[in-house]
């Protein structure tokens, strides 16, 4: 990541999410947002001993608790260190089928983020 910072993003019909990230000291800091943007979770992903795992804190009312939590792990994993991963994504009327496609572009994000890494 140059400077240490980075910025992402995927956009399909109505539907936009951003992911920026940057490193603080060896660990990593990623913000994902969509539509208005909030805090609606917060994933912490750890790697000891070459094991990842995570956990999420979710506000009440919200559900972007499963980007947070896997994207916590699955950079954990991939980069060895503490990662923190905070979501919120918030779209009026959104459908399911749109639920499905920000996860799919939420995963997408995450895949270039771990080739930048």
């Amino acid at each position: 990541m140059t400077a240490g910072e980075t910025g992402l993003e995927r956009t399909r019909g109505r539907l936009s999410l951003k992911l920026d990230a940057k490193r603080l000291g060896g660990d990593l800091l990623v913000v994902i947002t969509g539509g208005a943007a909030h805090i609606g979770a917060v994933g912490a992903g750890t790697n000891c001993n070459n094991m990842a795992s995570s956990s999420v804190i979710t506000l009440p009312g919200h559900r972007d608790d499963r980007i947070a939590k896997d994207a916590a792990e699955r950079i954990s994993r991939k980069t060895g260190s503490n990662c923190v991963v905070v979501v919120g994504i918030h779209y009026d009327r959104i459908t399911d089928q749109e639920i499905k496609e920000l996860i799919i572009m939420g995963n997408s994000l995450i895949d270039e983020l771990e080739e930048i890494l």
